[in-house]
């Protein structure tokens, strides 16, 4: 946001709380989360973005479920598509934003979907998994033991933009835009970036939304075996593909949240690991555990920590009175350490039994690209650690990203790679 409004006198702690976390530059959220989530009964108003946030698991996977009272929606209201419908390069963002998987309730929402099940089954994964794995291994191929390196930037952003890239079937020349254009789309769509930044990332994102509507409307003509393909002609419940409005903004979310939440993913796993040697130690003994140690990563530290609902009806949630129409955040980070649901919650331990996280959310809404998401973090961890299994941290101070509440990840993570 441009302006930094003061905290008012009268406003109640966790508003000032959220004050705090919504306005940036906390490198360490979680001290507040945990503030949050055990004050009252852990929902409270935000007035930077005008909304309620809840915070505890058992409400977040309540709402999830209720796609009849909480509606997704909410595009505009939730202040992830607010943009210049004068200008017309943000109204072309604005119309595709709005179609946007996460902002559609059903039968849309539903429709919509289905054209997924084609594409993230079982079958599909395992086909993935030998793509994934010679991508994971011909980057860590150019380094050697004893390169300090910055995780984020040399390998968690480059392993799953290529795997998503060469998955919907674009170009492996045009992977460095897509690290820009992934990062704009994700500023576009996080309600605290306003102003000049807001605009700034919006007219970055329509490059993304130009550039795959041409390969959009081209595999209309001439499909290929790729998910763009799939996307743009698969038939729904009408017999006809998706309209190509709706058809591009799945493409478009899809290249920037597969990127995104699995950089992520690597980024705050890797960090884990470096202050768990012993986790790390036994990885390298017995990589079986590698799957249920990224299910513990997504618990203890996920790749987006916000998810949001619009109530439908006036209703009490938390000891609070909400407004029909009213924005309610999830605050997926904290939901994830409610102590009513994971014991010690501040420990990392891979044998936890309960594996019920929020990471992905809840209900009709639980992100798509999960099993694609799981599947690249076992794959990168395995390899990684398979060539440098002394990975640790580099002689520089790591740093969270700030300027984005949604997609909470590393800015830089330097590590030194050791066999």
């Amino acid at each position: 946001m441009s302006v930094e409004p003061a905290i008012g006198e009268n406003d109640s702690a966790g508003t000032k709380l959220l004050t705090q976390i919504v306005m940036g530059g906390v490198q360490d959220p979680f001290p507040l989360y945990d503030e949050l989530r055990e004050l009252d009964e852990g929902v409270h108003w935000c007035r930077e973005l005008n909304a309620w946030f809840a915070t505890r698991a058992a409400d977040v996977r309540m709402m999830g479920s209720r796609a009849e009272a909480y509606s997704n929606d909410m595009a505009t209201t939730s202040g992830a598509n607010v943009h210049n419908a004068d200008d017309p390069i943000e109204r072309r963002y604005g119309e595709t934003a709005d179609k946007f998987l996460f902002f559609l309730d059903p039968p849309e929402h539903t429709t919509v979907r289905s054209v997924f099940r084609h594409a993230f089954t079982p079958q599909a994964i395992k086909a993935w998994r030998p793509t994934v794995e010679r991508i994971a291994d011909d980057l860590i191929a150019d380094y050697d033991d004893g390169d300090e390196v910055d995780f984020m930037g040399d390998l968690a952003a480059k392993i799953p933009i290529e795997v998503i890239a060469t998955i919907l079937g674009v170009p492996r020349s045009d992977l460095p835009l897509f690290v820009k254009w992934t990062d704009a789309l994700s500023l576009s769509t996080d309600p605290a970036v306003q102003g000049e930044a807001r605009s700034i990332a919006i007219r970055t994102a329509v490059e993304l939304i130009d550039y795959l509507d041409a390969i959009a409307i081209d595999r209309r003509q001439n499909p290929r075996d790729d998910l763009i393909s799939l996307i743009v002609n698969t038939a729904v419940e009408d017999g006809q593909p998706l309209d190509p409005t709706v058809a591009l903004s799945q493409a478009v979310i899809l290249l920037a949240a597969g990127n995104d939440t699995t950089t992520n993913l690597l980024g705050n796993g890797i960090s884990i690991l470096i202050d768990h040697p012993d986790v790390k130690e036994r990885l390298g003994s017995d990589s079986s555990l590698i799957p249920r140690t990224v299910e513990e990563m997504l618990r203890f530290d996920p790749p987006f920590h916000l998810d949001f609902r619009k109530a439908t009806d006036e209703h009490t949630l938390g000891g609070r009175d909400i407004a029909a129409e009213t924005t309610i955040f999830h605050l997926l980070a904290a939901a994830n350490r409610d102590p009513r649901e994971f014991p010690d919650p501040e420990l990392f331990d891979i044998d936890r039994q309960n594996k019920r996280h929020l990471a992905f959310s809840h209900g009709i809404h639980f992100c798509v690209g999960a099993p694609l998401a799981r599947m690249e973090a076992a794959v990168g961890f395995s390899r990684i650690l398979s060539k440098f299994p002394g990975i640790s941290a580099g002689s520089s101070e790591p740093r969270r990203k700030v300027t984005n509440i949604v997609a909470r990840g590393w800015e830089s993570r330097p590590v030194t790679l050791r066999r």
